[in-house]
């Protein structure tokens, strides 16, 4: 009987700490220009994909960055250089609920500006290539399909 218990302790825990989100986000440059697009993340997957046709998809699955051309989708390049800045954005959505105020890379900084309801609503990037503002909006906890984290085949994710 205590190792069903333990059972339901677990699976409730696991269910608690995993996190299945769905964001929209719109980064603000320092010229002024501004991309939107949205984020999905599941466990440790997660995609960012830009609205603009003429840019493009990032995803992360099984430890790998892949970018992929939103023009088109058949084109994908592996990322292995340059992902802190990647890495640490897992790592921050990864904190839910306990969000740093300030997350420290080798060559960057990350502020965290919380909402009313304590999740994320702007994190702010400064370093000496790019200063910019990622502002999180209109975020839904829900179910999130693992086809939307595969790049061959790529599946287009409706919202």
């Amino acid at each position: 009987m205590k190792v069903l218990y333990l059972f339901f302790f677990l699976m409730i825990f696991k269910n608690i700490s995993a996190i299945e989100i769905f964001c929209k986000f719109e980064e603000v440059y320092q010229n002024g220009e501004i991309q939107q697009g949205f984020f999905l993340v599941k466990d440790n997957k997660f995609r960012y994909e830009y609205n603009s046709k003429d840019l493009y998809t990032i995803i992360h699955n099984q430890n790998i960055f892949l970018l992929i051309e939103n023009i088109d989708t058949t084109k994908y390049f592996k990322i292995d250089k340059d992902t802190e800045v990647l890495e640490s954005m897992l790592t921050i959505i990864n904190d839910y609920p306990d969000f740093k105020k300030n997350y420290y890379l080798k060559n960057a900084s990350l502020r965290v500006e919380l909402n009313k309801e304590d999740f994320i609503k702007r994190i702010v990037l400064l370093s000496d290539k790019v200063n910019l503002s990622v502002y999180i909006n209109d975020c839904e906890f829900s179910s999130i399909e693992n086809i939307y984290f595969s790049y061959s085949p790529f599946f287009k994710y409706k919202y």
